[in-house]
């Protein structure tokens, strides 16, 4: 059996049964170690063979699979702005900003640690730019900030800074609830009663959950917020270095993190992690801009759809260093293969190098374009009389053109994408231009999109209130309260 490569549905019906059976057969004979009590007794409570020693659970098949027809294929999650709401789920989308790195790029200062100044930077870019339509959670690690307290200053940030859905902090319960009490209090809904706060959680492969995110995936599941289950299995490293094994890992963690999440509280919302890269052997580095990144996001989207759950998968990644042909062509391939394979979820959909280390400003507003490119194409065009237009085709002389006729100017507007960052000038104009590269435009408008910036208003009661938790909150980790 091979496949084909259809990047919607990669895998033949009898791929995705064979797939799902040696996931159950890793999840039933092999086993996932969880080390968290709590979990293991949940587990055990409801039928899963658990060592104690060892903290290696077996699920039984039957358990697995009716927990995954517990969750929903689909959710809306909510903004403090209910103009931002977006669904997650079916052929719609979410858009998020590169997720966890601990450095930035900026045409001004090169490569660097990042601190908050620049997290505020980005939130601001993603308040400013369209396609973005979820904050993330950490589009850069404030390296100037204590650790213990970064995930309260950054949910703090992307709550006043922008207003749309949020991600939080998954490490550990109590980051956890940090982070969603936060967000109760910016939505007014103290009961978080619909999905406002999204929350990663990322297995340790192979077959492994560690405290923290165990922790914080029971947390957001509890409270019936939407987790992200990501299954960062590295063909040839933490997973065998064919795509068959890696995906079955893959899809065994990602089951067994569904268990998790639906014995703690049944119909809690979830994405299932449609991932899977590799490493280079000879560099013994991750690749996330190759091909079989991209052949494992689509079939995990196909298994996610198979099991009537949305998906998520990275968007414009890029391992290039600097802001080059290299990050160009791979952000451009990952992002469209990514969107036709029908990702739900796209983390990492802009200012994503450097294999997720770096973050950009510049690549951000590149990428959204990208992304508007993208999107594009997904619209397609019409096929009726007005746009056949025979009898313009027939009025006009063989040899004349079209650029002056009405229906040019009326149909240019709709039907095609006009780019002012992407250059499309004559040599002669480019050059009166100020002969200006890629990086120059974009460094351009990321300028141009802070000087503009507006906060979004916010109740002032509701400002003053969370300001005071996270204040309250900051000084109780800190041991200063």
């Amino acid at each position: 059996m091979h496949t084909t490569y259809d990047w919607k549905d990669p895998l033949t019906p009898e791929g995705v049964e064979r797939l799902h059976e040696r996931s159950l057969e890793i999840l039933r004979d092999l086993g996932i170690r969880v080390d968290h009590e709590d979990a293991l007794a949940l587990l055990e409570e409801h039928g899963c063979d658990v060592d104690r020693e060892t903290k290696i659970v077996s699920f039984p098949p039957d358990l697995v699979e009716r927990c995954v027809e517990r969750a929903p294929e689909r959710f809306t999650l909510h903004a403090r702005n209910p103009d931002n709401d977006v669904a997650v789920g079916g052929d719609d989308y979410v858009m998020t900003p590169v997720y966890g790195p601990p450095n930035i790029r900026t045409y001004e200062s090169g490569r660097r640690p990042s601190t908050i100044d620049d997290y505020e930077r980005m939130m601001k870019l993603v308040q400013r730019e369209d396609p973005i339509t979820c904050t993330g959670y950490n589009a850069c690690e404030p390296n100037d900030v204590d650790q213990e307290v970064k995930h309260v200053e950054m949910i703090r940030r992307s709550l006043t800074l922008t207003d749309h859905p949020v991600m939080g902090s998954t490490y550990g319960e109590e980051r956890a609830a940090t982070s969603l009490d936060m967000v109760a209090i910016a939505v007014d809904d103290a009961d978080l009663s619909v999905p406002y706060a999204a929350g990663l959680v990322n297995s340790v492969p192979p077959r492994q959950w560690d405290t923290k995110m165990v922790g914080g995936l029971m947390e957001y599941a509890r409270r019936g917020q939407p987790v992200l289950i990501s299954p960062g299995v590295m063909a040839a490293a933490s997973g065998p270095a064919t795509l068959a094994g890696t995906l079955a890992l893959v899809n065994a963690e990602n089951l067994s993190g569904i268990v998790i999440g639906q014995l703690v509280n049944p119909g809690a919302p979830v994405v299932y992690g449609a991932l899977g890269t590799q490493v280079d052997v000879r560099h013994g580095s991750l690749a996330i801009g190759s091909p079989e990144r991209s052949m494992c996001t689509s079939a995990g989207a196909q298994m996610a759809r198979n099991y009537g759950l949305p998906s998520r998968g990275g968007g414009s990644q890029t391992d290039a260093k600097a802001l080059n042909e290299q990050s160009g062509s791979e952000s451009a391939f990952t992002l469209q293969t990514t969107l036709d394979s029908g990702i739900n979820f796209v983390v990492h959909a802009a200012g994503d190098m450097e294999s997720h280390s770096t973050a950009s400003p510049e690549k951000f507003v590149l990428d959204c374009e990208r992304i508007r490119h993208a999107e594009r194409t997904r619209d397609g065009f019409e096929l009726t009389e007005e746009t056949f237009a025979l009898d313009l085709i027939e009025s006009v002389e063989s040899g004349d053109h079209f650029l002056s006729e009405r229906h040019t100017l009326e149909h240019s507007k709709s039907e095609h994408y006009f780019t002012d960052l992407f250059d499309r000038q004559s040599y002669d104009d480019w050059q009166n231009d100020g002969a200006k590269d890629p990086r120059e435009k974009a460094h351009e408008r990321v300028q141009a999109h802070l000087e503009a910036y507006e906060r979004p208003p916010m109740d002032a009661g509701l400002e003053r209130d969370l300001e005071r938790f996270a204040d309250e909150r900051t000084e109780e980790i800190l041991g200063l309260a």
